[in-house]
């Protein structure tokens, strides 16, 4: 699948503070946490934000239960990489040891070579000495200087605890990230925190929802571009669809905070952003962020160039003001 996404999401944020201004505004705004007021001032900046954020967490371009090089080394999703790149790994490793002669022990550490360099530490905790991957199972990655590809690099370690037993087509588990940075060119993405993850691969589509754990989960992105830190609270869920035609829709709902516009905001996705393999940005969909007293904005896709703004900036459930904006001057 065309790493298409990677354009509208290239790193865990592509908010910067340069555009549409804001970042000097009321001090409540600039409190982290805080509710941030959605203004005709900031709300290109918010948008750009929400969308960013959500969507570079999703599991798009390949999916935790079929893993492929591809999604392993597309920086616009760094946290589906490294859960893909860390069961792959397991998966290997307990097929390697379970075929030994000598049966195996319940806890055991692999350590194998990146694609290109360096090393990922496999840890499985069989815990049900079954010689499988099955529910109950845990599995620990710990990567270091992990190359998979020439730009891109993986350290840290996540834990993943099975809560369902694999098949060919579910995947259920609970992963805690624990400050892995991923490097892809001149991007750095920083993730900490735990997410609960739900799979269900059919035959033309392939179903994936990531909720926020209780910790909440926590995304930097540092690059010459922009630099930007975003908060996802608990229960903050992704769900993304991507069928076989390459087609790949992603809903977002829950509340966020980033630093980039100074405060919390909340998401929700009454149509679900669409991107065709061939589009270069979604060509459909709607999301609505609403921030402090009601104020809002809500951005409706018209097509793969152009999005449309409407704000309600006093809460009153009325769309003061539209603009069409291009994708290219939303997002660049």
């Amino acid at each position: 699948m065309k790493s298409s996404l990677s354009i509208l999401v290239s790193g865990t944020v592509l908010a910067t503070l340069a555009a549409c201004g804001g970042s000097d505004g009321d001090s409540s705004q600039q409190q982290q946490g805080s509710k941030v007021a959605i203004t005709s001032a900031n709300q290109s900046q918010v948008v750009r934000a929400s969308v960013n954020a959500g969507l570079s967490v999703s599991l798009a371009q390949g999916s935790v239960g079929g893993v492929t090089p591809a999604g392993i080394t597309d920086r616009a999703h760094a946290l589906g990489g490294v859960l893909q790149r860390a069961m792959s790994a397991a998966r290997a490793s307990r097929k390697g040891i379970a075929s030994a002669s000598v049966h195996p022990a319940a806890t055991i550490s692999d350590t194998e070579p990146c694609g290109v360099s360096g090393t990922v530490t496999i840890v499985l905790d069989d815990r049900d000495n079954n010689q499988a991957l099955s529910n109950g199972d845990a599995v620990s990655a710990t990567f270091a200087q992990c190359k998979d590809s020439a730009t891109t690099t993986i350290n840290g370690a996540i834990a993943i605890a099975l809560t369902s037993t694999p098949t060919d087509t579910q995947f259920s588990a609970s992963a805690n990230f624990q400050s892995v940075v991923v490097i892809d060119n001149d991007v750095t993405s920083t993730i900490s925190g735990t997410v609960a993850v739900a799979e269900n691969d059919m035959p033309t589509v392939t179903e994936t929802t990531l909720s926020v754990g209780n910790g909440g989960l926590t995304a930097s992105t540092a690059s010459t571009g922009y630099d930007d830190a975003v908060s996802f609270a608990a229960g903050f869920v992704i769900r993304t669809d991507e069928t076989s035609a390459g087609d790949v829709s992603v809903s977002l709902s829950g509340t966020m905070t980033a630093q980039s516009v100074g405060g919390s905001i909340t998401i929700s996705t009454p149509q679900p952003m669409v991107e065709g393999s061939g589009d270069p940005y979604p060509r459909s969909g709607q999301v609505i962020i609403t921030g402090a007293s009601g104020s809002s904005v809500r951005a409706t896709v018209l097509d793969d160039t152009q999005v449309r703004l409407e704000l309600d900036a006093n809460g009153d459930g009325s769309y003061e003001s539209t603009s069409i904006v291009a994708w290219t001057a939303l997002i660049a």
